[in-house]
């Protein structure tokens, strides 16, 4: 596994940061605090904060593997590419089918793609996993996106925007382990924010 320079590793922490902070300056380690407004909001702060030209988000509780970072980053070398998911679709997820909980989630997220690739997806090539955090993007698109969403809803909605300005999207497998560290966040409040993310990019 390639090996990724320790200054080009950023955390980005929200809510009740203390313990991480704490490790994290012990170690070293570079990071930048969300306004505490959730994971869209803190993303937002942090790649305004950030000058990196190519960007990969991942979460920090162990599901993603840094492994795959490079399948991440490959389809970018095509011009055309503007952004690159993680899908566990096309890949397969430890965690999505391993409690009620988890499948409804997974039937919602199916759900949203097939109302994102109805609505939006003109390639012919369907959108397989829009709510994953896993991916990869150039900088300067994600902030030509003008990213609006406060919550988890971030995801999805920058898959809308991109398909909305016609641009394209890769898709490669992706694994999800079973998360190592801390629980889920996402709620049934969160499912009002996809259902509200999609209706204001139709209406506008």
């Amino acid at each position: 596994m390639q090996k990724y320079p320790a200054d080009r590793i950023i955390f980005v922490l929200d809510g009740e940061i203390d313990p991480a902070v704490n490790i994290l300056s012990e170690k070293g380690i570079k990071f930048i605090k969300g306004p505490d407004k959730g994971k869209g909001a803190a993303i937002r702060t942090a790649i305004n904060n950030i000058d990196s030209d190519i960007l990969v988000l991942m979460d920090a509780d162990g599901s993603h593997s840094p492994g795959e970072i490079n399948d991440l980053l490959n389809p970018l070398t095509d011009d055309m590419v503007t952004m690159v998911i993680g899908s566990r679709f096309l890949g397969s997820s430890e965690e999505l089918y391993d409690n009620v909980f988890n499948r409804i989630r997974c039937l919602g997220n199916a759900f949203g793609n097939i109302i994102i690739n109805s609505l939006w997806n003109r390639t012919g090539k369907n959108i397989t996993d829009a709510q994953n955090g896993f991916r990869s993007i150039r900088r300067v698109d994600f902030l030509a996106l003008d990213i609006e969403e406060n919550s988890f809803s971030i995801e999805q909605e920058m898959v809308i925007k991109c398909l909305k300005k016609g641009y394209k999207i890769s898709e490669v497998p992706s694994f999800e382990r079973k998360r190592k560290f801390g629980r889920s966040h996402i709620s049934a409040k969160h499912i009002i924010d996809y259902v509200g993310c999609i209706i204001r990019n139709i209406v506008r």
